[in-house]
């Protein structure tokens, strides 16, 4: 799995990275044929706009549909928890969707 971090309007630490890379581990338990996984992180300078500055958006590919998600929050590494917990969720429905859950799980 290949995991591509980038950042707009600020610089990616290694540390940050490193967490992205941990925290990211837990999407090959759902779906092992994930390819690749995109992460933008941004910064909005606009000072009215205080609350939400920091932004993570997650782009998961893998076989089958697009898995995206995104959080804005104070701090990237609250953006990165919320985005990631949005993630777990949708890909946890689309796991869900493909199993049969009728007769002996043999499809028709």
């Amino acid at each position: 799995m290949d995991i591509v971090v980038t950042g707009r309007h600020l610089t990616v630490s290694d540390r940050f990275r490193a967490h992205i890379e941990e925290k990211l581990e837990k999407i090959t338990q759902l779906e092992p044929r994930t390819r690749r996984v995109e992460v933008l992180v941004s910064h909005e300078p606009n000072r009215r706009q205080a609350e939400v500055c920091d932004k993570v958006e997650i782009t998961c590919y893998a076989k089958g549909p697009v898995v995206r998600a995104e959080a804005c929050v104070e701090d990237k590494y609250a953006a990165l928890d919320l985005a990631i917990d949005k993630l777990m969720e949708r890909r946890r429905r689309q796991k869900d969707r493909r199993q049969v859950h009728r007769g002996r799980r043999t499809p028709d």
